[in-house]
């Protein structure tokens, strides 16, 4: 009977062919899992190890305990503090972050068990491209070089910008970066098309501009918040989200829960928790 309920549970949690983007509820920050069959990408941790934790074992099979690529956007609280558990618990088999001269505790200590774990690791720069297989690709759009400097948050501003696409379906990573780095990249020309935008910094008022959200013209917004001093997300972003895409295509996660998404590249669903 154990081996039967066993069969049943591994049978429940084998990948199928699709995409799945989860954003996943671990309060103020982000953390975002990318599942591509047997494959694992995970985006920043949050700033709980007992969230990140939680949301893990529950979107992952309780027989994996890989994950093929960890990417640290930049080493603020909210984004780096889950992910030193996850190199704890989990086998981490490469990660990639930006090269930042930082001094912050949190990002000495990912740069400790980094090197404690002989983790293979790149240094993101943008150009940079992920191939998953089967038509999945994560391209880095930000930072360049040189990185930027004078902004209104430097670390911000260089924090790691993705593109994931899969077909007629892509998502615009917009980690924290505030209208500086915005502004730099409509510049520059980058692809910042997507059919779902996560916002940026939690929808602080810094970040997704007008011009910005114009470039990049999304169909579904998500702002990854929990509860924050901040005043995130800004009704000011908010209020134009709502102009642009309909309060029905815009999701958060203090609201709704972990939001993921699922895609054939083609066509495009979501689940959430609440």
């Amino acid at each position: 009977m154990v081996l039967a309920i066993l069969a049943s549970v591994a049978a429940a949690t084998m990948p199928d062919d699709e995409l799945h983007v989860s954003f996943l509820d671990i309060g103020q920050g982000d953390a975002i899992l990318i599942q591509k069959g047997n494959q694992q990408v995970l985006i920043d941790g949050g700033p709980s190890p007992q969230a990140i934790s939680l949301e893990l074992g529950d979107k992952m099979p309780f027989w994996d305990r890989t994950i093929e690529l960890v990417v640290l956007t930049h080493p603020h609280s909210d984004h780096i503090t889950g992910l030193l558990e996850v190199l704890q618990r989990y086998k981490v088999e490469r990660v990639l972050y930006p090269d930042l001269d930082c001094q912050l505790p949190l990002y000495q200590e990912w740069l400790r068990l980094v090197e404690e774990k002989d983790i293979e690791c790149t240094l993101v720069q943008a150009g940079q491209q992920i191939d998953l297989g089967e038509g999945v690709v994560i391209k880095v759009l930000h930072p360049g070089m040189p990185l930027l400097t004078g902004t209104g948050s430097d670390i911000n501003n260089n924090s790691v910008v993705l593109h994931l696409i899969m077909g007629r379906v892509s998502f615009l990573l917009a980690a924290d970066i505030e209208q500086e780095a915005e502004f730099e990249l409509i510049a520059q020309g980058a692809d910042l098309s997507g059919t779902v935008l996560k916002v940026g910094h939690s929808g602080s008022n810094t970040s997704t501009t007008p011009e910005f959200l114009a470039v990049a013209n999304p169909l579904v917004a998500v702002i990854s918040v929990g509860d924050n001093p901040f005043g995130h997300p800004s009704r000011e972003v908010v209020e134009r989200l709502k102009e642009k895409l309909g309060s029905e295509n815009i999701y958060r996660t203090d609201e709704q829960g972990t939001i993921e998404f699922i895609t054939d590249g083609e066509r495009l669903w979501v689940k959430t928790k609440l």
